[in-house]
């Protein structure tokens, strides 16, 4: 498979190796009439994570739009990797090394700009599509991680509808896929991560009473974890429901990120940082209630956004780091 390795080929010059990226993790499904998402942000850093609420009209790097949403946004930087717009539409984005775009200067927007563009602007999948398909995407850096140049893909949901969107062609213009699997990790690129998954949820579907109990979690590398989630969204379609808790879409969108994550101190993105990946920040989103979830590295209580009660044509801008946040539980010592 051709690869795109301007990013490996600079990650190569400055950490003298190229090594595999073992990076963010997506899953998606849809249960009792809403869809739900689980994501995680690996990283070897803290990348400036703040949560923002973006009003209708607000400029991040000289763009705005219509809707209005909140996200997370790195640093003053115009990267959002992750966000909710106030009509539904989420947009999730990951690593992709293979990633190839057009020159820098040559296009309407860099890379890091695509998940504010289609938050600000698109209603729904169908319109993030239209947009897209008109929009020039061109090479960038990224300012928060060792000015490397890293692509992305972008997983994109509504309430109806999931995609992925990857540039590989050097165009600058996107490749769109239906995401079936409800699936997203690193490289290699969908539809080669497709047909690895697809041979495993064969197996999966083929269990017996006799071999329900043995299911075979696989690796975590890329590959590993896409065949992983994969196969585990395939088991929650085929298995009947519990008729309890067990059934909760937001429990267990939250059990598909703990299955997602990586411990620190496990694995390294050594080309970027000498420092041990870990989980930065994980989201989980409830489409139908509006709703976004998301905990952090040092801080594992679930906070919340519910996107009903901002009014996006008059709330302000606001932009609020989510690490250094003390966690607070709830004491069940017994006293007696």
């Amino acid at each position: 498979m051709k690869k795109t390795l301007l990013a490996l080929t600079m990650a190569a010059t400055t950490f003298g190796a190229i090594q595999t990226a073992n990076a963010c993790s997506y899953a998606t499904f849809e249960m009792d009439g809403n869809a739900y998402v689980a994501r995680s942000m690996e990283a070897p850093d803290f990348m400036q994570e703040h949560l923002v609420t973006v009003p209708q009209g607000y400029e991040i790097n000289g763009k705005s739009g219509d809707a209005g949403f909140i996200g997370m946004r790195h640093g003053d930087t115009e990267w959002i990797s992750s966000g909710f717009n106030e009509h539904g539409v989420n947009v999730e984005s990951l690593a992709l090394i293979e990633s190839k775009y057009a020159a820098e200067g040559e296009g309407d927007v860099n890379y890091l700009e695509v998940v504010g563009l289609i938050l600000a602007n698109a209603k729904s999948v169908d319109e993030a599509v239209e947009l897209l398909k008109k929009t020039k995407v061109e090479t960038t850096t990224i300012k928060v991680a060792h000015n490397l140049t890293v692509g992305m893909h972008f997983a994109i949901r509504d309430k109806d509808q999931a995609i992925i969107v990857e540039y590989v062609d050097g165009t600058g213009y996107p490749t769109i896929y239906e995401n079936d699997l409800g699936t997203m990790t690193n490289d290699p690129s969908y539809p080669v991560q497709a047909k690895l998954a697809n041979a495993a949820i064969k197996e999966v579907n083929a269990r017996t009473s006799e071999t329900i109990d043995t299911f075979d979690k696989r690796d975590s590398a890329p590959d590993g974890r896409f065949t992983r989630i994969a196969t585990t969204l395939a088991a929650m379609d085929q298995n009947k429901k519990a008729g309890d808790i067990r059934d909760n879409g937001v429990s267990r969108a939250f059990a598909l990120l703990n299955d997602m994550e990586i411990v620190p101190g496990t694995m390294y993105w050594e080309w970027v940082s000498p420092d041990p990946q870990m989980v930065g920040y994980g989201n989980v989103v409830d489409i139908a209630n509006m709703d976004y979830y998301f905990r952090t590295a040092d801080n594992q209580q679930i906070r919340k956004v519910d996107l009903d009660k901002i009014d996006f044509s008059t709330v302000e801008y606001t932009s609020t780091t989510i690490y250094g946040v003390e966690p607070a539980f709830q004491d069940v010592t017994p006293t007696k």
